[in-house]
């Protein structure tokens, strides 16, 4: 956005002028230019003069003379209180003091980033870590295309289009499929050969045909977590199976996580609508809600932003137990985590930052609003109580 759009949308903030989706474009500019590279106030003057010096950096105005100071602290006071991360970056006891370092840095763990493995139909397997951008392999009218910014692309090469190979039969035998997976501290993103757009969490992996449109229905494999962004084809219903369930695309966009360490398999609706099946039992998910499938299905309401933060490369809790965001840091960071107290597992935290900051940035916030500190010893996180 250019500088005055940022200031007419501040001030309509301001002045409870904005409506929903000016507020939305807000925090949307906010979390992807100004709070990228992770630093942590230590108190709320710095916090202001953080933002402030990010949004001089970002908005570069035309003239120096367009943002001000006054102008900019407002802007990070705004912002602060929009996202609601005072209680998470501002300690109430450490106003006008320089703390202490809480979490021994010394030999900090790097976050994750586009890592995955791509096998082929015959087997064959690609590091699409190591690749560079562009081509990767070829098969069957079907090239596969690595764009940057950890993306797979998969389309139909001009000597077939996707309508002249259907109308060739082709058993199901001969159906080519490819595979996707991440490890411990990746992701990745895919368009596959219908154009669905899919993100790929942390040790998670998708299996799918080569070429949807031969099939009556466009089926994928799942474990771990995805958020997909689905291309309508009533011809070809869209369905996701996991181990324990079966979601049927009806509306647009929408996230599983069936890690096998979680309780229960999650389905959350963000865009549209979708059929969850699981056993014996079916039910349609509405937009803001997420079913928990286990041995029945449970619906509520959820806050969607969070759930799907990772895809949008930050980290959002509220209200969560340490045992849950613990687990999800070991799968993003590639660590194992040790607690040598089992009661603090249950003790929730608030936060908010990006997924791309080392992990002494998140554990400091934990430990400064929590009972807890933690000590970094090589891949591992040691937990105990204060």
């Amino acid at each position: 956005m250019d500088p005055q759009t940022i200031y007419n949308l501040i001030q309509k903030y301001k002045d409870n002028t904005a409506s929903d989706s000016e507020k939305q474009e807000l925090l949307d500019w906010y979390r992807s230019t100004a709070y990228q590279d992770a630093q942590f106030p230590e108190d709320e003057a710095s916090a202001n003069d953080y933002i402030f010096s990010r949004l001089l950096a970002h908005t570069k105005p035309r003239s120096r003379f367009f943002i001000y100071r006054n102008w900019g602290l407002a802007a990070a006071s705004v912002i602060i209180a929009a996202l609601g991360v005072g209680k998470f970056l501002i300690n109430p006891e450490a106003k006008n003091t320089k703390q202490k370092q809480a979490v021994n840095r010394q030999h900090d763990i790097l976050p994750g980033g586009n890592k995955a493995i791509l096998t082929l139909a015959n087997g064959t397997k690609i590091s699409l870590t190591d690749i560079k951008d562009g081509a990767v392999a070829s098969q069957h009218n079907v090239r596969i295309i690595k764009l940057a910014n950890g993306q797979l692309k998969y389309s139909f090469q001009l000597t077939d289009t996707a309508e002249q190979l259907a109308s060739k039969t082709i058993p199901a035998t001969a159906i080519q499929y490819n595979t996707i997976e991440t490890p411990r501290g990746g992701q990745f993103q895919i368009d596959l050969p219908d154009g669905t757009h899919v993100w790929l969490n942390a040790m998670s992996s998708i299996r799918f045909p080569l070429n949807f449109s031969v099939l009556k229905e466009r089926r994928v494999e799942l474990t771990g977590e995805a958020c997909f962004e689905v291309v309508h084809d009533n011809a070809h219903p869209f369905r996701v199976v996991t181990a324990t369930q079966t979601v049927e695309y009806i509306g647009t966009l929408f996230d599983i996580n069936a890690y096998s360490d979680e309780k229960t398999t999650k389905t959350t609706l963000l865009r549209g609508a979708v059929k969850l099946t699981a056993g014996n039992n079916s039910v349609v998910l509405k937009p803001g809600q997420q079913a928990e499938a286990a041995q029945s299905i449970f619906i509520h309401g959820v806050d969607t932003e969070a759930v799907t933060a990772w895809k949008d490369g930050y980290f959002k809790f509220d209200d969560e137990k340490l045992e849950d965001i613990m687990r999800e840091m070991a799968r993003w960071y590639n660590i194992n985590v040790v607690y040598q107290d089992e009661s603090i597992k249950s003790e929730t935290f608030g936060a908010l930052t990006t997924r791309f900051a080392n992990i002494s940035t998140l554990l400091k916030m934990l430990e400064q609003t929590g009972d807890v500190k933690f000590r970094i010893n090589g891949p591992t996180v040691i937990i105990s109580k204060k």
